[in-house]
């Protein structure tokens, strides 16, 4: 009996030795963090506020005509992708979803988010052929705690917009 009692001692000492404080790999922290995609998500209204990507709106664009230039590449907006709560990227391309808030968006994406961005951009053709070209800037690095510090501007055609949500009138 003693044998067993002194070999479990023996385990449980060995396997608490193990266990140390040593600070973690961000910054003295051992904080996991989940940093989400980057989605450029764009809304498109009337001069009257109608919502122009909802397909009950009188009026309403094909968004099967509308299409992404990314890097070169053109996406055509796809209305049946599914949207997920993953928090990995995972390159769809160019989408249609309604929010939460019941506003359809126009959503393209999505692009790894624990990285720097300069002067990236998505250009917009809409069916009528005009376009709009959506740009923005990430600096995203982690602080000496161990902390993801991001800061971004967006821009629709060169000019700053307040937030990631790009609001187009068409």
């Amino acid at each position: 009996m003693k044998r067993i009692a002194f070999l479990l001692l023996a385990i449980h000492v060995t396997m608490l030795s193990g266990c140390k404080k040593d600070g973690g790999t961000n910054g003295g922290t051992t904080k996991i963090w989940d940093i989400n995609p980057v989605t450029v998500s764009v809304t498109a209204t009337d001069a009257q506020g109608n919502d122009l990507l909802n397909p009950q709106t009188p009026g309403a664009l094909e968004v099967g005509k509308i299409k992404a230039l990314y890097k070169g590449e053109e996406y055509a907006c796809d209305e049946k992708l599914a949207a997920s709560k993953a928090v990995l990227p995972r390159f769809y391309g160019l989408k249609t979803e309604k929010s939460a808030l019941g506003i359809w968006l126009l959503r393209f994406g999505e692009l790894e988010g624990a990285q720097s961005y300069t002067n990236e951009s998505v250009t917009i053709i809409w069916p009528d052929g005009s376009s709009d070209q959506i740009s923005f800037n990430r600096d995203f690095r982690w602080k000496a705690n161990g902390d993801p510090e991001i800061k971004e501007k967006w821009f629709l055609n060169g000019s700053e917009v307040s937030g990631k949500l790009v609001k187009i009138i068409k």
